[in-house]
């Protein structure tokens, strides 16, 4: 296994600052990958404002539709109730003339089944203003809401053009850096390194408290003494670079000196504490 060939030829001191180069060149590409996520979240935010924008123009579609049905239909409301007037009004003077009680009741009933009609109708028409009254409120509200909208989006356009210009500058800057970084490096541990990168999301993880701190497996005590050193070393679960950094972990700075014991005569004497002259009683005269 290559790792294990490696072990045997990078356990050495001196590897140290080979590795702290690894680690340098991981920062660097982990701060790219951060900051190419954030040029990428530009163009979402304003995808975003994008859809907004769409959703609400789709309402208003929607309301001048309905908008348009409700026209139509009490203009063919105000038709049907101008029928029914005409109609009234024929059976109103066929009424008068009207010379038998059988034609007087069937014009009767013409006459109320008109003004029913046209009561059914008056109705109609005024659920239809209500509801386009009330569309219209809608309409109102959701044109403001769109110019809002527009506001908002050649905003976050203008912000979003702004940062992904200046983060593009930062990137550039960071792959220049990470350039410099890869031609300083080890080639064999750099080697291993992007092998392991195809694999790993982080080829590299510190040691905290004789862990892993990528998979959590526990290091040999003997491996734990000689990464401390300087020496690399892979992890046996996950095959990452081991790295012991010794800001994070406080390990080494926890196994402090215990307080020196006092003799035990000493201690003796503290826990009997023997009378002073002013505690002798007094002789009496």
């Amino acid at each position: 296994m290559a790792a294990s060939v490696l072990d045997c030829v990078f356990t050495l001191p001196c590897m140290q600052e080979a590795l702290e180069k690894l680690v340098h060149l991981q920062e660097l590409e982990q701060q790219a990958q951060a900051l190419s996520l954030q040029i990428a979240q530009y163009t979402g935010r304003v995808e975003v404002r994008e859809a907004a924008l769409y959703d609400t123009g789709r309402l208003l579609e929607q309301i001048a539709t309905a908008l348009a049905k409700e026209s139509s239909l009490r203009r063919s409301l105000e038709l049907d109730a101008e029928d029914m007037r005409e109609k009234s009004a024929r059976y109103r003077i066929q009424l008068d003339d009207a010379r038998s009680d059988g034609q007087v009741k069937a014009l009767e009933h013409q006459l109320k089944f008109c003004k029913k009609e046209i009561d059914r109708i008056d109705e109609l028409e005024f659920a239809s203003l209500m509801e386009t009254e009330a569309l219209e409120v809608k309409q109102r509200l959701l044109h403001e809401t769109r110019a809002n909208q527009m506001q908002l989006l050649e905003t976050e356009k203008a912000k979003s053009q702004l940062g992904r210009d200046r983060d593009k500058v930062k990137l550039a800057e960071l792959y220049r850096q990470r350039d410099e970084a890869r031609q300083a490096a080890n080639p064999e541990l750099l080697a291993e390194y992007d092998r392991m990168a195809r694999a790993h999301k982080m080829p590299i993880a510190t040691v905290e408290q004789q862990r892993c701190s990528a998979c959590q497996m526990m290091v040999r005590p003997q491996r734990w003494n000689e990464i401390r050193q300087g020496a690399v070393h892979f992890c046996e679960s996950c095959g990452r670079f081991l790295y012991f950094n010794p800001a994070i972990d406080l390990s080494d700075a926890m196994h402090l000196p215990s307080a020196p014991k006092k003799p035990a005569g000493l201690a003796k004497d503290a826990a009997h504490p023997k009378p002073t002259g002013s505690d002798r009683p007094q002789r009496e005269d």
